[in-house]
């Protein structure tokens, strides 16, 4: 009878995987941050690309910013998918910081515009990196550890990126807003190598059982 009854139990879980309520319930507080920092993000960051795109005094700037604004596209569309999946309510506007960086940004022209657009976009870039490799390296759940992975990948494209343009300052990473909270540049590499262990023990498990899938 109890071994009938576990058969029941095991059976309801797994079908149940299909389910909202049980394929995510591994969902923290620090996946649904992420969910809502990655939607702001690309609430004011991909408009302000796009700005870049046509009205970056240099070739490479508007290159840079046609290349930022294609990813953020893509990378909203994922977020609100992935936020409608797991029940995560997602902002419809940028902060009120990040407004006031949009209007810096729009109001400045030549030179200046191109300056302030990649050193406040790879600040804001470099804020949402820890959290995203810190929920890469702790989320328990496949569909938010994917998508964490999607958006180190990206932020770490986008620094390279802005940074190609030559005009990136060294201090614009040094002490970022994150909400409240300051982000320096140790706890950026930090949140490298959480991301690097991260990756290096998910490949090392698929080895692992990819071996014992051979002998058996």
């Amino acid at each position: 009878m109890i071994y009938r009854l576990l058969g029941v139990v095991i059976a309801f879980l797994v079908t149940g995987m299909g389910t909202p309520g049980i394929a995510f319930a591994g969902i923290d507080s620090h996946d649904r941050e992420l969910l809502v920092r990655v939607r702001q993000a690309g609430l004011w960051e991909g408009p302000v690309s796009r700005q870049a795109e046509q009205r970056g005094s240099a070739q490479r700037v508007r290159e840079v910013g046609r290349k930022l604004a294609d990813d953020h596209d893509r990378l909203d569309a994922q977020v609100r998918e992935l936020a409608s999946k797991v029940r995560v309510e997602l902002p419809g506007e940028p902060t009120e910081e990040q407004r006031s960086w949009v209007g810096e940004i729009t109001g400045a022209g030549g030179a200046d515009f191109d300056r302030l657009y990649v050193n406040r976009a790879r600040a804001a870039h470099g804020s949402v990196f820890g959290l995203a490799s810190q929920v890469r390296a702790a989320s328990r759940d496949d569909a938010m550890r994917s998508f964490a992975q999607t958006a180190v990948d990206t932020v770490m494209r986008h620094m390279t990126l802005l940074e190609s343009t030559g005009i990136a300052e060294t201090t614009s990473l040094m002490v970022v807003s994150t909400g409240g909270n300051e982000l320096g540049g140790g706890d950026i590499v930090f949140g490298v190598l959480m991301a690097a262990v991260a990756g290096g023990a998910t490949f090392g498990l698929v080895r692992v059982l990819g071996a014992q899938g051979r002998r058996s």
